[in-house]
């Protein structure tokens, strides 16, 4: 009888070992886990290991549960030491209006806008009798002035933090969990009088330079294109979405090519192979091994140029670990290699399993690598250029296949013509990247950049058309999607069910049958969410009230002719997406509104200088937005953000929703 091997361990160890990581990660930010407890746990799960590692050293499946139950730990150790769930001195015990705070910049947005958002560190409270030292995040909206803002200044400033609250509206972007999975929980407006500058950092010699190169790189873009042309290209090229307005962005949303306008694996690998084509025509100079070594080299200072975002960081990392594989020649999983690479990245930064766009990019390279050849198998091509679009459209189906449940419990909407926008894409893309990195190489040469930026800014323009012409087909985006997390895992669960187990008629029919009964109650459940009626007044600085009747939108409101698009809109196309329905605006200055329908009597007018009277079949609700009026009678009043809210319900608490039978 052959003795079994000590330790058989899986051909693809990091993928148990970064589940394991992010089930504790997220452990730890869902739940409080006391420090004694944890180092109690993993006493235990190292003494069980010794111990059964000297009684049974063939236990296997024993010795893998001790190993998962462990990363599960270090994750939750992890999560809550970045969270500073164990720190003293915190934040929320200790601050007071009256006192300073001394913070550090640790991360600096567009300082071309007024107000500058930055990340800082708070790192003490300074009170009249006492300093306490605190490791608190913030961000920060600075109005800066004529400061030249850098990373790791350090400033002493007197404001107002908040804890980031959301505003209870329906289909709002959920800014509170969005901050607070990246470990910041408050926020702050600092005017230019609110804060001084306590300690001006130098920045480092290669920071510098690489902040030289993001400028030179922005001006040779600026002074060669225009418009669209030039906010397309600063965020497709260097990550920069400063000019990127509603309008462009929601053409990409809605076509399902929204990836194409952040730096992403898709540019990191372009990109790349551009650089390993130019130096393929210097082989005397560039030996492949030391090209391969100087694409590395040029792909993380690109990363750095661009904002270092976790996605990527997940490209540029994975990368380089291949390469290093390749380099020294070991054998290496790009499967095992894309979890390796998601290990190491939760492990240096626990939020970064939180990240949206490090979520969207993980899955879909993993859709790439697990489903990939099982798609381009299904069409056998001869001909070279139709094997390669088909092949390329296979990638993309692939990675849409793994990313589109995340979509749309984040989105709730599906570009129906994803494919065929990312195909248009394909090509554009790269020539935009290299046609860019181009005009980058003869900048100084004013005719010839001059030459490259037109043929670039025609390829911007026939990408924009073309993303433009696919918003504009016959249903081309699908609203009103509302999907649990459960549901998100069932539906990737469903998906390898069918590549990799429902090999048999029997499997697939069973597969088949769980599909239908999933996506019809996908379905029903989206109906049902159509079918809803409510009238809704929302929590916001203006008077915003809509009604949702007979599957149409009235929207009545209060505002500047120039806050309508920034404040109304917005508000209520967030709402819609989430339930679609045409709609109707109606400004209600001085205006009465009166609508009369089957099952529905509702009118909206004044009641008085400080209030409207918003009526909605028998029920009477008077809406208050000064602190002049006072309720002298039994009827519901509502108080808008500002009004002090004694005997009234308050919009701070979020928007009011009334179901209309």
């Amino acid at each position: 009888m052959k003795p079994q091997k000590a330790l058989q361990f899986f051909r693809t160890p990091f993928l148990v070992l970064f589940i394991a990581l992010s089930v504790g990660v997220y452990m730890g930010y869902s739940y409080s886990i006391s420090f004694n407890f944890l180092v109690s746990y993993s006493a235990v799960c190292l003494g069980t290991f010794i111990l059964q590692h000297l009684l049974f050293k063939s236990n296997n499946a024993f010795f893998l549960v001790v190993i998962f139950n462990f990363f599960v730990l270090i994750g939750i150790f992890s999560i809550q030491q970045s969270n500073g769930a164990w720190e003293r001195n915190t934040f929320k015990d200790f601050y007071r209006q009256e006192g300073e705070l001394v913070l550090k910049f640790q991360e600096i947005g567009n300082q071309e806008k007024e107000w500058v958002k930055v990340i800082a560190k708070i790192q003490q409270f300074q009170a009249i009798f006492d300093t306490v030292s605190l490791n608190e995040s913030a961000v920060l909206f600075i109005k800066k002035g004529k400061l030249d803002l850098q990373v790791n200044d350090v400033i002493v400033c007197k404001s107002i933090f908040n804890p980031i609250k959301n505003a209870g509206n329906p289909g709002e972007f959920d800014a509170e969990s969005y901050w607070n999975k990246k470990g910041i929980r408050f926020i702050a407006f600092l005017d230019s009088m609110d804060y001084f500058v306590q300690k001006k950092v130098q920045p480092f010699f290669l920071s510098a330079f690489l902040d030289d190169c993001r400028l030179y790189f922005k001006r040779a873009l600026e002074e060669n294109l225009k418009g669209k042309d030039l906010a397309i290209a600063l965020a497709l090229i260097l990550g920069d979405k400063s000019l990127i307005d509603s309008e462009i962005t929601a053409s990409f949303t809605n076509t399902g090519a929204m990836h194409v306008l952040a730096v992403s694996g898709l540019h990191i690998g372009i990109i790349m192979q551009i650089l390993m084509v130019v130096f393929g025509f210097l082989p005397r100079i560039f030996t492949k091994n030391r090209a391969i070594i100087i694409v590395v080299i040029l792909m993380w200072a690109y990363s750095i140029i661009t904002g270092l975002s976790p996605s990527v960081l997940r490209a540029v990392f994975m990368f380089s670990v291949l390469v290093l594989a390749q380099l020294m020649g070991k054998n290496y999983s790009p499967l095992n290699t894309l979890f390796f690479t998601g290990f190491v990245l939760v492990i240096l930064q626990p939020f970064t399993l939180f990240d949206i766009g490090f979520q969207l990019s993980f899955l879909a390279m993993l859709g790439i690598f697990l489903v990939y050849k099982p798609i381009e198998s299904l069409i056998y091509l001869k001909n070279k250029i139709l094997l390669k679009i088909w092949q390329g459209t296979a990638i993309g189906f692939a990675a849409q296949l793994f990313t589109t449940p995340l979509s749309l419990y984040y989105f709730h909407q599906f570009p129906n013509y994803f494919i065929l926008s990312n195909i248009g894409l394909m090509a554009t893309s790269g020539l935009i990247l290299g046609i860019g990195l181009l005009l980058f190489l003869v900048f100084p040469m004013k005719i010839l950049a001059k030459i490259t930026g037109i043929v670039l800014g025609f390829t911007l323009f026939v990408s924009l058309w073309f993303i433009e012409w696919v918003e504009q087909l016959p249903g081309a985006v699908a609203y009103g999607f509302s999907i649990s997390f459960l549901e998100v895992v069932l539906a990737f669960f469903l998906v390898l069910f069918f590549f990799f187990v429902a090999k048999s008629n029997r499997h697939f029919l069973i597969g088949y049958g769980f599909s239908i009964l999933f996506f019809s109650v996908l379905a029903f459940r989206r109906y049902e969410s159509l079918k809803q009626e409510e009238c809704i007044v929302f929590n916001t600085r203006n008077l915003i009230v809509t009604l949702r009747k007979n599957n149409h939108y009235y929207c009545f409101y209060k505002c500047k002719p120039e806050e309508f698009n920034k404040k109304v809109k917005y508000l209520v196309e967030n709402y819609r997406k989430q339930f679609p329905a045409p709609i109707s605006y109606c400004a209600i200055f001085k205006t009465n509104w009166k609508i009369v329908a089957p099952k529905l009597s509702f009118e909206i007018k004044e009641h008085s200088p400080f209030a409207k009277e918003l009526r909605i079949n028998n029920k009477k609700i008077i809406i208050v937005f000064s602190n002049q009026y006072f309720p002298k009678t039994k009827q519901l009043h509502i108080a808008m953000p500002w009004v002090q809210s004694i005997n009234m319900l308050s919009l701070n608490n979020g928007a009011y929703r009334i179901k209309v039978l």
